[in-house]
């Protein structure tokens, strides 16, 4: 089960993961209230034809960034094993762009805010360098009883299990 309750949806040989009754937005049209689609121009580390990173703008560890798609996705409960290439991206760029900057090991967390504790409905990967400034800071980091926060690497090896699990269809 990912993040909550799953259904599988199986047509013509595609695997679709729907999550606790969210629909599917991977790679929809730009809604105009999304302020990851148009970009922080002024805090930007690093951007290709398909992500972007940048400073988060109220920074919870001594090092945060934020990886991007430029196409607009919505939020972890509905990712598919159709963006698991993507957020493997995302996670590798995330971890080039900390290692670059000295934070490795225990020194570095990736993930994903889980709804409804995400502040803006367009995926985007938490790259954080610790220490976190607080302790007050690190709670929405944290994985367990919340499930506030859920490790990159978690998700992708939840995806992973998902495709490998599915059985093609037989048309």
């Amino acid at each position: 089960m990912l993040y909550g309750r799953s259904t599988a949806l199986i047509s013509a040989g595609a695997v679709a993961v729907l999550i606790a009754g969210y629909s599917i937005m991977g790679g929809q049209q730009r809604p105009k209230h999304c302020v990851f689609c148009s970009g922080p121009l002024d805090r930007i580390v690093y951007e290709d034809a398909d992500f972007i990173a940048f400073h988060d703008i109220k920074p919870d560890a001594e090092l945060h960034l934020l990886v991007v798609p430029r196409e607009h996705y919505g939020t972890i409960k509905e990712m598919t094993t159709a963006e698991l290439p993507m957020i493997t991206r995302m996670y590798e760029l995330g971890q080039r762009l900390l290692g670059e900057r000295g934070y490795t090991g225990d020194m570095a967390r990736f993930g994903f805010h889980r709804p409804p504790f995400n502040s803006i409905h367009h995926l985007h990967l938490h790259c954080l360098g610790l220490p976190f400034r607080s302790h007050r800071a690190s709670i929405p980091f944290t994985e367990g009883v919340r499930a506030w926060f859920v490790p990159a690497a978690r998700l992708i090896s939840d995806l992973t299990k998902a495709l490998a699990n599915h059985v093609p269809d037989n048309k």
